[in-house]
């Protein structure tokens, strides 16, 4: 007859695995969600092909399918890895019959779970960042440059706010653009000083972000040479933002992206 010790760590083990698989369920319906989402993006898309807006909608279609695949490679690369790796504590507790021993590779599979749970809230987080929710777009803009500063550049900015001013889903893409160009700037640019304007004036909302690194031709014959560092994204979330985008750059000169987004003057009661 069993010991009661070896029965409880039984239950446990099996509450364990069962918990793994609710999980990996869990990540398999996050999955098609997504997917789901995505689909109902490319009919939106559709319509701005059919609005004359094609370039833009190639571009979408482009971050789309880079956001598919980075999505791939963090469900690949942090969840299937700790899924595999926990998977062989459980095969290995299958055949062990020490207590001692079932108690510690159950502790360290619990660990890689808990793990797991932590990359699947940051891959949701980054489709659709949770800050924006808590502190809106002026002061997430904010603490975007706060990160650049600690990171060692010297950061000056101007940052009114604007929320009221745009809806969700165009602070959204504002907040991905100010993402975009900030990352372009910490890994091309070389910069060492950053500055950033984000205003409201004339029923303009006004984007400047200004360094001072090694800069680019600007324009360029073939302007998808760029697009490897985010600039067809950013195109193309300003002609959703329905925006004006200026870039000025020059080799050693640095570099100024523009943004002027017109928005509705408020109703008069």
């Amino acid at each position: 007859m069993d010991k009661p010790e070896e029965v409880e760590f039984a239950k446990l083990l099996f509450g364990g695995i069962a918990a793994m698989i609710l999980l990996a369920l869990a990540i398999v319906l996050f999955a098609i969600i997504y997917q789901r989402k995505l689909y109902a993006q490319q009919a939106q898309l559709h319509q701005l092909e059919l609005s004359r807006q094609k370039e833009i909608t190639e571009s979408v279609v482009r971050s789309q399918e880079r956001e598919r695949e980075r999505i791939a490679r963090d469900l690949h690369d942090e969840v299937g890895a700790s899924l595999s790796t926990a998977k062989l504590f459980v095969n290995q507790i299958q055949h062990e019959t020490a207590v001692d021993d079932i108690k510690e590779l159950a502790q360290q599979a619990g660990g890689i779970l808990g793990d797991m749970v932590q990359d699947v809230r940051q891959i949701a987080q980054n489709l659709s960042p949770v800050i924006l929710d808590n502190v809106g777009l002026s002061d997430a803009v904010k603490l975007i440059m706060n990160r650049l500063q600690l990171s060692g550049l010297q950061v000056s900015s101007q940052i009114e706010p604007v929320d009221k001013e745009l809806d969700k889903e165009k602070q959204l893409a504002l907040y991905r653009i100010v993402q975009e160009v900030v990352g372009n700037i910490v890994k091309h640019a070389g910069a060492t000083h950053v500055a950033l304007t984000l205003a409201c004036q004339d029923n303009t909302i006004r984007l400047q972000i200004d360094d001072d690194g090694r800069g680019f031709l600007y324009p360029q014959p073939d302007l998808s040479a760029r697009s490897g560092m985010g600039m067809g994204s950013i195109r193309a979330r300003a002609g959703l933002l329905n925006a004006q985008l200026h870039i000025t750059s020059a080799v050693g000169k640095g570099t100024r992206i523009e943004l002027n987004i017109p928005v509705l003057p408020p109703s008069v009661s």
